[in-house]
């Protein structure tokens, strides 16, 4: 009977421990109610616990990126031409006008964000989705230069790593389908959809970095290439959309892309034959754009 009653006992610390709520899910609850005392409160109780989990550092990161976060409602009697959205509106005189809204993030507070997401890769040194999310506050505070600079240390350390990363409660990233290449790929794209001098400067030193690493990723290539093409170097695009192309022949973006900048470049035979390639594709997308330009050429 004593042996019946252990296993019954085990089985029922093991069934909490499934069940139980985990600290991260305590502290999200806690971030609902609003309750900035009670979510230090339990920040510092889960600190003396365990001092070195990840996810404790994830934790803080949020809290501070939160209260550094403020939303800045502006009027101007101009049409604001930097912002997609905005309201029509009247002010207290009667004037007419533009109010829209920019979100800032408080220095003091974003400080604090860095310094704990920093303590956290200390003790984690793998957990990429902590060197993420770093590098997403600095997107957000438009520091590209110091965003770059990390995202560049990531190659590197990828390299160290031997590509081995760890996602959130320390769960490999092959097994979350994450991987460094595509999001290396997805942090160029915001770059260049800012337009910006800057974003498009670093754009381009990241995607150096990203053939430096990754030589045999066609994506890389025409990245760069893409950053060429907005920095107006239609003649380094165009080696770079060629590399491409040589690594994955199948690829009909690149393809396009090589054939469209041959164009600009007044290169016409290439154009010709990068069109008829393209002409044969099986995507009636990419066949028919290549009949319109054949015909316009030829």
């Amino acid at each position: 009977m004593k042996k019946v009653g252990s296993i019954i006992f085990i089985f029922f610390i093991l069934l909490n421990s499934i069940f139980a709520e985990s600290n991260i899910e305590k502290f999200w609850a806690l971030m609902d109610e609003k309750n900035d005392e009670a979510v230090e409160i339990f920040l510092s109780n889960w600190e003396k616990e365990n001092k070195k989990d990840a996810e404790l550092y994830v934790a803080y990161f949020n809290f501070y990126l939160e209260k550094a976060t403020q939303n800045q409602i502006y009027f101007e009697t101009e049409l604001p031409t930097n912002y997609d959205s905005y309201m029509k509106v009247q002010n207290e005189n009667g004037e007419e006008g533009y109010m829209y809204f920019i979100t800032e993030y408080d220095d003091e507070m974003s400080a604090k964000a860095f310094e704990y997401i920093d303590k956290g890769l200390s003790y984690n040194p793998k957990r990429l989705d902590m060197y993420f999310g770093k590098a997403h506050l600095y997107y957000l505070r438009k520091e590209y230069k110091k965003q770059c600079e990390l995202l560049i240390n990531i190659f590197a350390l990828d390299k160290k790593n031997k590509s081995k990363w760890l996602w959130s409660n320390n769960t490999p990233t092959k097994e979350v389908g994450v991987d460094l290449e595509t999001s290396m790929h997805e942090y160029i794209g915001k770059w260049l959809n800012e337009k910006s001098t800057d974003s498009i400067q670093y754009a381009k030193e990241l995607s150096v970095e990203f053939i430096k690493y990754y030589p045999k990723n066609p994506i890389a290539y025409n990245d760069a290439a893409i950053c060429s093409i907005y920095s107006n170097d239609l003649k380094a695009a165009k080696e770079y959309f060629k590399s491409g192309y040589e690594l994955d022949k199948t690829d009909m973006i690149i393809l396009a892309n090589l054939a469209n900048v041959s164009k600009n470049l007044g290169e016409t035979e290439e154009a010709i034959k990068y069109y008829k390639l393209l002409e044969q594709s099986t995507d009636e997308k990419y066949s028919s754009m290549a009949k319109r330009q054949l015909e316009s050429l030829q």
